[in-house]
């Protein structure tokens, strides 16, 4: 046996028990690594999942509030005659005109969908509001892109099947066609031809939104449920007001022809007899700001609704209790629906923004 020279130690060595507790610490560290990696893991796939069962609607979203900027009335200042009720002289006598007035031959026209766009809708049919207006957009039907070329414009919820975008070869198959609400967009090209009304306006000055309405639109994207549109005005101008930027359309009603949002029914021009000015109020004016509101499901959620409804549609504001009447009680109408969803089990997506309108020449005056 040999003797272990003076001034050097043994080697040392791990005890069981040592090399046991290493390995426990080292399982516990994985352990805690694999459920880290795995709820990132898992995190990722749902944000990703989530972006893309509403990317088709986050593109209609962005199709609205891009188009909705670019609304346009081309005003001009022309003479008014209190006799005529507009820019055109009286033929049998010579007189002074009464006033010197905005004037358009455009409209802008916001409301609720079942309202405005006439025929067989319904508060089922069609939920939220519609919106109808003109924009240098330059479609046509057969060249294309023609500049700035005025184009008709309108967006709408709208509750059917796919019958009509199907392709054949789903009809041969008896593939099922899909009841669901959808984004429609009214879009004729600027011309008009034997088939398309085009821009109406200049011919249906009262319905020109209701011209071709069912050959005019296009599917934006499927499981839109819900639109909501108010115009507003700057918070700086109803800071000076005294008033909520939304009085300018209480009720979610507006039109450029009239001279008050308020009471929707006037729209002739009025002179004050005190200073013998016009009274135009918002006549001819875009509103400077609009707040688009849109509520979405993903496929598996729309499936579901439609499978439980019997493919009917549903009143889905009266079902929530969120009418979308009074602009006072946007929040609360809006958290209505969101609970009502949530109570529904359904996944939806709530995209909600405020839009300039570039084009708009506000006059705070008429506020």
């Amino acid at each position: 046996m040999r003797a272990t020279k003076p001034g050097r130690k043994a080697a040392s060595a791990f005890t069981m028990v040592e090399l046991l507790m290493s390995t426990v610490v080292l399982a516990v560290l994985m352990i805690t690594c694999v459920t880290a990696v795995d709820a990132v893991r898992r995190s990722v796939t749902s944000v990703r999942a989530k972006a893309q069962q509403f990317r088709e609607a986050r593109q209609a979203f962005e199709l609205i509030t891009r188009t909705l900027s670019q609304a346009t009335l081309n005003t001009y200042w022309d003479y008014y005659y209190d006799s005529t009720g507009s820019n055109e002289a009286p033929t049998k006598e010579a007189v002074a005109p009464s006033a010197y007035i905005r004037q358009s031959e455009l409209q802008f026209q916001l409301g609720r969908a079942a309202v405005l766009m006439g025929g067989g809708a319904t508060p089922e049919k069609n939920p939220g509001h519609a919106v109808f207006f003109q924009a240098p957009l330059g479609l046509t039907q057969g060249t294309g892109s023609l500049g700035n070329l005025l184009n008709a414009r309108g967006f709408a919820i709208q509750f059917g099947d796919d019958a009509a975008n199907r392709p054949p070869f789903f009809v041969d198959h008896e593939i099922p066609v899909r009841h669901r609400y959808r984004l429609i967009e009214y879009r004729p090209p600027a011309e008009r031809t034997v088939a398309l009304a085009g821009n109406a306006i200049y011919t249906h000055p009262a319905d020109w939104f209701r011209q071709n309405l069912d050959t005019s639109t296009r599917v934006v994207a499927d499981n839109i449920i819900l639109l909501v549109l108010s115009p507003r005005v700057s918070e700086e101008d109803a800071r000076v007001a005294k008033k909520p930027a939304y009085s300018l359309a209480p009720q979610y009603t507006y039109n450029s022809l009239d001279v008050d949002n308020t009471t929707p029914e006037v729209e002739k021009v009025s002179i004050s007899k005190i200073t013998g000015e016009a009274v135009q109020g918002t006549q001819h004016l875009l509103p400077p700001f609009v707040t688009v509101t849109m509520v979405a499901l993903d496929e598996v959620s729309g499936a579901r609704w439609a499978e439980k409804n019997g493919n009917e549609p549903v009143d889905i504001l009266q079902q929530a209790g969120a009418p979308f009447t009074e602009a006072a009680a946007y929040a609360d109408d809006l958290a209505a629906v969101e609970a009502w969803l949530d109570g529904q089990k359904l996944h939806y997506e709530t995209f909600s923004t405020t839009v300039a309108l570039r084009n708009a020449r506000w006059d705070a005056r008429a506020f």
